[in-house]
């Protein structure tokens, strides 16, 4: 059976939106019933109203979704709206949702995987989702703790949820169920194996640097000295090489300044991404997620040039990893952080990951940070990153 994807896209109220996005999918699908349905909606169009109108429109489907900020198919990018996609096929899809990520992580991974098949037979390929409600906080946690659960021989991809950069409530479903402070756990089984692609375009600008003070999400200090200090010596030449001059700086061009220079975490030959969104009065500079006293980081630089090549290369990447079948289409979870960096040319990294795949469907949203795990690659939780997720054809 051939593996189809199909995606849509919808602005206005939410249950309008929803029933748009039916029948935009059931038109694209013909005959074939989708086994998997992702949907991202932005805060105009509430979760918790959008997925059971999609889930009483395919109830042979596994519905799942997550608040966003931003989102995107292959025909562009959009704010303030909502999107799916629905896959049909070889594939079977289970999935979960668990509470209570904020108090007690492992016991809502567990509740997420309760009575959730391991294996099953004929469909010898399986692929974790993962969504988490980024504003309960333990993303990564949550993310080792799926990990772990999982096993080694299961790959994982997700994202954390976003709410149009509002920093307040955001939002994961599974089926009509739509909550805050849970984890949504899928399993997806398939007769051949999905490519996961993942790649974030950054490259080391300081030497290795040594976090001494620091708790949760804020840094105070890198090597004894206030975090804001360290960040504007260590990166004054690169920004002045881009145009930007650092002591000129207005404080409501920080944020921008930080997200072209960002903190990488060594990860093998790789570096996993935590980006700086801000600082205070005192020189502290807060993350996107925790950052641990005693790591050791290196400050990278990224240009838009690299963004866009990246978002190809995490293409290149799940392409290259489908067992030389065709894409059919693909599922992408990407930063909003890149969004930020490239503005305008956000577009065309959309453009190139589906011109890497094939010029086949696609549809994702712009998160709070990506989750991706695969064996020998780049793995756990991560920032500024484009991680795809591709079925064969």
């Amino acid at each position: 059976m051939e593996t189809r994807v199909v995606t849509a896209s919808a602005r206005g109220a939410a249950v309008a939106a929803a029933k748009e996005l039916a029948s935009a999918l059931g038109r694209g699908l013909g005959s074939d019933k989708p086994a998997l349905i992702m949907v991202f909606a932005s805060t105009e169009q509430p979760l918790g109203e959008v997925a059971p109108v999609l889930g009483a429109a395919f109830p042979e489907a596994t519905v799942l979704g997550a608040s966003t900020a931003g989102e995107f198919t292959e025909r562009g990018d959009t704010k303030g709206a909502v999107c799916a996609v629905a896959v049909s096929g070889a594939i079977k899809v289970y999935a979960g949702i668990g509470g209570g990520v904020r108090t007690a992580p492992d016991r809502a991974v567990a509740q997420a995987l309760e009575g959730l098949p391991r294996a099953l037979a004929g469909y010898p390929y399986r692929t974790g989702l993962l969504l988490i409600d980024t504003m309960a906080g333990n993303c990564e946690e949550v993310t080792l703790i799926a990990a772990s659960q999982l096993g080694a021989d299961e790959q994982l991809a997700g994202g954390a949820a976003g709410d149009d950069l509002q920093m307040k409530s955001t939002v994961v479903s599974c089926g009509p169920h739509a909550a805050s402070d849970a984890v949504v756990i899928g399993h997806i089984f398939s007769k051949a194996p999905l490519g996961l692609g993942v790649c974030h375009g950054h490259r080391p600008l300081s030497e290795p640097l040594k976090i001494t003070r620091a708790h949760g999400n804020v840094v105070e200090q890198i090597e004894g000295r206030p975090a804001w200090d360290v960040w504007r010596e260590k990166t004054r030449d690169a920004a002045m090489g881009q145009g930007l001059d650092i002591d000129a700086l207005a404080p409501a061009d920080e944020t921008g300044f930080l997200l072209r220079f960002e903190a990488g975490l060594a990860a093998g030959q790789e570096y996993k991404i935590r980006a700086p969104l801000s600082r205070d009065e005192r020189g502290a500079i807060q993350f996107a997620c925790g950052v641990p006293e005693g790591a050791v980081i290196r400050i990278t630089e990224s240009a838009p040039r690299d963004q866009v090549e990246s978002a190809r290369e995490a293409a290149r990447r799940a392409r290259a990893k489908l067992g030389g079948n065709a894409p059919a289409g693909a599922i992408v979870f990407d930063c909003i952080c890149r969004n930020l960096i490239l503005r305008e040319e956000f577009g065309s990294a959309v453009r190139g990951m589906v011109e890497e795949l094939g010029d086949v469907p696609l549809a994702g949203f712009e998160t709070y940070g990506e989750i991706a795990l695969d064996v020998g690659d780049m793995s756990g939780f991560h920032n500024t990153t484009s991680v795809v997720l591709a079925f064969p054809r």
